[in-house]
């Protein structure tokens, strides 16, 4: 179930926050707006693809 979460409920409980947000998005209301936390399956991708895309590392970083 969608949840409408305070800013400080969030923080203290991130861990159910992002269990919740794994079966529907969870809300976190804040004073100038809200911020919308959401699982998407399937979005993982290897560090090597990762890794490649730009600005994601300077030439000289080692891994």
């Amino acid at each position: 179930m969608e949840k409408v979460w305070s800013r400080k409920e969030a923080e203290a409980d991130a861990a159910t926050l992002f269990d919740a947000a794994r079966m529907t998005p969870q809300t976190i209301q804040e004073n100038d707006g809200k911020l919308v936390v959401r699982f998407e399956p399937g979005a993982k991708i290897p560090v090597s693809e990762w890794a490649v895309l730009p600005g994601t590392l300077e030439d000289d970083d080692v891994l």
